[in-house]
């Protein structure tokens, strides 16, 4: 037998104002982002579990699965820096 990696979860450090475009809310109370538009924004990597919390600290969270986790996380911060800006 001969196990492999699946999948590794990732985090990343979110500054200020990166944390604050992820806790903007309507005012009903939705979030301006949702974990739904974060997850089609990064369609079709292979990333899951899609966290973030201000329970958590200021870190995103992601679990990539398939042999290319480098460039997935890659491409992961490019999107995730174009919609929520640079830290």
């Amino acid at each position: 037998m001969k196990a492999e990696v699946y999948s590794t979860t990732y985090r990343i450090a979110l500054s200020d104002a990166q944390q604050a475009r992820l806790d903007r809310k309507w005012p009903d109370g939705d979030p301006l982002i949702s974990y739904k538009k974060i997850e089609s924004l990064l369609e079709p990597l292979p990333v899951e579990d899609l966290y973030w919390s201000h329970h958590t600290g200021q870190f995103l969270y992601f679990t990539v699965r398939g042999n290319d986790s480098e460039g997935t996380v890659t491409e992961v911060i490019r999107r995730l820096e174009k919609k929520l800006g640079g830290s």
